[in-house]
């Protein structure tokens, strides 16, 4: 209460500056002066109130409901930055590595709502106690006793209600954001397993950048419902101001593992045993979240349209990502970054041309894969013991393990591979530190992200994170992509680049503490690797007679939604 009241008087300084410049003595005064400098103080203490009202927050403790059939719009995920969480009045919730406070808000759409709602109806109880005056009650029953009139205010009632379902059917929510000076807007796809781990690293660390974060959760269905059937996890209410979200937690929106009829083993292993049956479920599961993102993008505010948005995503939310035809949305798509996924044909993608991109050529490009990914990965993955097979695995025989290949051939316009060094599937184990000023960089500079080396040339100890590996060239400048390769980091990943920076530029000796940290961190990598190794080693193992594989059978309905031909959204011209 204090801290709100001494915004409020920040905001009310210059109104009443002035009179309390001057000390008024009393004495001095006569009564009817008296009086009138009583009343213009009680003024100036409401104003102070009312301003003070305006700028409380809403309690996450707050009593909140969910509706009772929550559809996809309703458990959207959004990750608010420190900007946004002000300018809604919310009580931050969430923060990101090595934060001291929570600054951020972290929750589900049908809960923004139902916190933003509390507060609308604390306004609304003051409007009802007003008492209407006895012109305008005889004003409104002469209105309701002639029936023409009667009948046109019950139409533009029904009208008010069909515009206000029209909105909640999409996220009006955050309109007013407009004025929040975002950076911008990411729409996240997560991976096989919903928004934890890595991908709610990800959205946080992104967050904190000032970027609004909208997450379709595909696992959010209630368990009766069809798209439960398919997918589905208990989800945790929402966070409390003063609950623990540790960075390195592994789930903090999910109470129970996956069920459904579109879930399958992340151990790839029962996936094998019938890869046909596997590939049409990998596309369906495709077909399904392209669908998750035409929908959210459908219904974005009218301010976000205008001023862009990136998309993103990690494993099978990478490949939706790849493949997603964006061509519809033209200029609006800002930046694209794909995350574990090796942007190639392999078991993942059911077709030659699922392994290419399926959107707009010129929109700025980032693969970021690990050289150590168990699934896509060009040395030891699941990708490359299918397409080895010489029986019937099928796949690229010539695996890259990243996408650069793909870029060239396609000709993107601007790209950035980013093979990171002893990264698995999860990558910020290990270069947690390298995405962050990654992604800073991208959400700035999108255009010039296939010159990140250039870019970071000036920053000595960002120069040293990577080194570039293949460039195209291209002396009519069309295609413009680069790979480089990310090393592992001197400095653990938990530390952050605050620290980091700090660290390396006093004299102070913390070999030790460092040292403790990047044991406890090798650790980590080393048992993932570890389970790395013996999940392909199972496969291995129980498929040493090959993997029986066939095309398709027959097209799907929404192979039609493609265009037919991926190309630039304009000529370029070349002078």
């Amino acid at each position: 209460a204090r801290s709100n009241m001494g915004a409020a008087a920040s905001v009310v300084n210059n109104d009443i500056k002035d009179d309390v410049a001057k000390p008024v003595d009393a004495s001095d005064l006569q009564e009817d002066e008296l009086r009138g400098e009583v009343q213009r103080l009680r003024t100036s203490l409401r104003k102070v109130a009312d301003v003070a009202s305006a700028h409380a927050f809403v309690s996450n403790d707050e009593p909140i409901s969910s509706p009772k059939q929550p559809t996809l719009m309703d458990n959207c995920l959004l990750f608010l930055p420190p900007s946004a969480v002000v300018e809604l009045g919310l009580e931050p919730n969430m923060d990101d590595k090595g934060d001291v406070e929570k600054t951020m808000w972290a929750g589900r759409v049908w809960e923004l709502r139902a916190l933003l709602a509390v507060k609308y109806k604390e306004q609304f109880a003051k409007i009802q106690e007003t008492e209407i005056s006895p012109e305008a009650s005889a004003r409104l029953e002469e209105i309701m006793n002639d029936p023409v009139k009667k009948k046109l205010l019950s139409r533009m009632g029904s009208t008010w209600k069909g515009v206000a379902f029209r909105r909640r059917c999409g996220l009006s929510v955050l309109e007013r954001l407009k004025w929040a000076n975002l950076k911008g807007t990411l729409i996240y796809a997560h991976g096989s397993g919903g928004c934890s781990w890595d991908n709610y690293r990800i959205c946080r660390m992104c967050c904190k950048m000032n970027m609004l974060i909208i997450a379709p959760d595909g696992f959010a269905y209630p368990q009766n419902s069809a798209m439960g059937q398919m997918r589905h996890k208990a989800i945790l209410p929402l966070h409390k101001s003063t609950d623990e979200v540790d960075y390195y937690a592994g789930d903090l929106i999910y109470s129970s593992g996956a069920s459904g009829d579109m879930t399958y083993s992340t151990k790839a292993d029962k996936v094998l045993d019938d890869p046909d049956s596997f590939r049409k479920m990998y596309e369906k599961c495709y077909q399904l979240r392209r669908s998750e993102l035409h929908f959210i993008i459908s219904r974005l505010p009218q301010f976000i349209k205008t001023m862009g948005f990136f998309l993103g995503g990690t494993s099978e939310g990478a490949m939706t990502v790849a493949r997603f035809d964006d061509q519809r949305y033209g200029e609006q798509v800002c930046g694209r970054f794909i995350n574990s996924f090796g942007m190639e044909y392999c078991y993942f993608t059911p077709t030659v041309e699922a392994g290419k991109l399926g959107g707009q050529l010129d929109v700025p490009t980032v693969n970021i894969i690990g050289t150590k990914d168990e699934f896509f990965g060009p040395i030891d993955s699941v990708a490359k013991i299918v397409v080895e097979d010489e029986v019937s695995g099928y796949g690229d025989k010539q695996l890259d393990g990243n996408g650069y290949n793909t870029m060239v051939e396609q000709g993107v316009d601007c790209g950035l591979v980013c093979v990171l060094e002893d990264g698995v599937h999860s990558p910020c184990n290990t270069h947690d530190n390298f995405l962050r000023p990654l992604f800073s960089t991208f959400f700035t500079r999108p255009g010039q992200i296939w010159e990140l080396d250039d870019i970071w040339d000036v920053d000595s100890q960002l120069r040293e994170l990577m080194s570039v590996t293949h460039r195209t060239d291209d002396p009519k400048n069309t295609c413009n992509v680069t790979e480089i390769f990310a090393h592992r980091m001197k400095f653990p990943q938990k530390l952050t680049l605050r620290r980091i920076e700090a660290l390396n530029s006093i004299s102070q000796n913390f070999d030790a503490e460092i040292a403790e940290m990047m044991k406890e961190e090798m650790e980590t990598i080393e048992k993932d690797q570890s389970n790395v190794k013996a999940m392909l080693d199972g496969v291995r193992k129980d498929h040493v007679n090959g993997f029986v594989a066939k095309l398709p059978e027959k097209k799907n309905f929404y192979e039609a939604d493609k265009q037919t031909i991926v190309k630039h959204k304009k000529v370029k011209n070349h002078h």
